[in-house]
């Protein structure tokens, strides 16, 4: 069986993001922003998996509020291939209520779980992991894709592995993929430096590659009421006369839990594919300094005048941004709010948002 005659894609695309305030608002989440081009976050990955997988095969999963905006960025997408949740639910409702939809339409489907507000700058090289992955995939392994360090983060999950899956039928199989030991949260810097060193560690980047029948067995298994629930689901949101209260409390009645924490931390088998394409899950303003746009090394988008000013992250939606001795610094301007912050605090603009909720100034959010 070639592995990508049966590949699916979901991207997930409902979540909100606080962090890029105050681009990113409530209306307006993170996956919706144009960070590095004229499309946005979600466009791009999108177009990033098109070259493996045709578009007849993506499916995204959003909220009720984003579902019209994302309707209006993929016209050509089936209504089908888009998954409304009518209630958030984290990931692992969303992940299974897609693999039971995709499994009717092919036994041997296989997806790739991709976040879509991720960046890779080398498109080719996640291709290539990604049709191996495919490959390990079919054959009835869960395969998470783990990036390589190149620093001591403490903003990511990271994934210990052991040795080389055993595949003595497949030994010619490119990007071996290695047995998972444990999946470790966020560290502290000391913690992160000693990852580093060991050498045993991967940044966990949330993208994982299973077989359809296989995820929906390991939710079973580990998330019993889910189970129940997207069965339920699968008998109601068929046809044009759906019961949209029936749906919407079938989708209340799930857990409220990412696949993860409630299935993944909890399953056996699973393996990861050390990986390297220039990938960054884009979680604060400051990881766009990691892709500077000049010779100052600032990341800069839009209108900015940058004068002597380096290491900086200068990001103008409207009018004109103009600095002068920067270094290390954050400056956001958009039509109704400007951040301005030190780089090494970007992880704290949470905070702003917190304090604009309790002056009730929610016009900003």
């Amino acid at each position: 069986m070639d592995a990508r005659d049966h590949l699916y894609a979901l991207l997930l695309a409902g979540g909100k993001g606080t962090r890029f305030w105050p681009l990113s608002r409530e209306d307006h989440p993170k996956q919706l922003l144009k960070l590095f081009s004229d499309n946005t976050l979600v466009e791009e990955t999108y177009e990033r998996i098109l070259p493996l997988v045709p578009s007849e095969r993506i499916l995204i999963a959003t909220s009720k509020g984003l579902a019209p905006r994302l309707r209006a960025l993929f016209p050509d997408l089936p209504e089908r291939n888009l998954i409304v949740e009518p209630v958030a639910r984290n990931t692992a409702p969303c992940i299974a209520v897609a693999a039971r939809r995709i499994l009717t339409r092919d036994p041997k489907a296989i997806i790739a779980v991709l976040p879509s507000d991720h960046f890779v700058s080398d498109r080719q090289g996640f291709l290539d992991i990604m049709e191996a992955a495919a490959t390990h995939a079919a054959r009835g392994r869960v395969v998470t894709l783990g990036i390589t360090p190149t620093h001591p983060e403490t903003g990511y999950g990271y994934i210990r592995f052991g040795e080389f899956e055993a595949d003595p039928d497949h030994p010619e199989t490119k990007h071996r993929a290695r047995m998972i030991q444990a999946f470790v949260e966020k560290p502290d810097h000391q913690t992160a430096v000693s990852y580093l060193k060991a050498g045993r560690y991967l940044w966990n980047s949330g993208i994982f590659i299973i077989r359809a029948d296989t995820i929906l067995e390991k939710v079973r298994a580990h998330l019993p009421g889910l189970a129940d629930c997207v069965e339920r689901l699968s008998n109601i949101d068929v046809g044009d006369d759906v019961d949209v209260d029936a749906i919407r409390a079938c989708w209340t009645d799930m857990p409220d839990i990412s696949i993860d924490y409630g299935v993944m931390e909890k399953a056996e088998g699973l393996v990861v594919i050390p990986s390297s394409f220039g990938w960054s899950d884009v979680g604060t303003w400051r990881a766009l300094s990691a892709f500077p746009t000049d010779e100052a090394e600032n990341f800069v988008y839009g209108k900015v005048v940058a004068v002597d000013s380096s290491e900086s992250v200068l990001y103008c939606s409207h009018g004109l941004l103009a600095t002068l001795g920067l270094r290390n610094m954050v400056v956001v301007v958009t039509r109704g709010a400007v951040l301005v912050c030190p780089a090494d605090r970007t992880q704290d603009v949470k905070a702003v948002v917190e304090e604009l909720k309790a002056r009730n100034q929610t016009e900003y959010l």
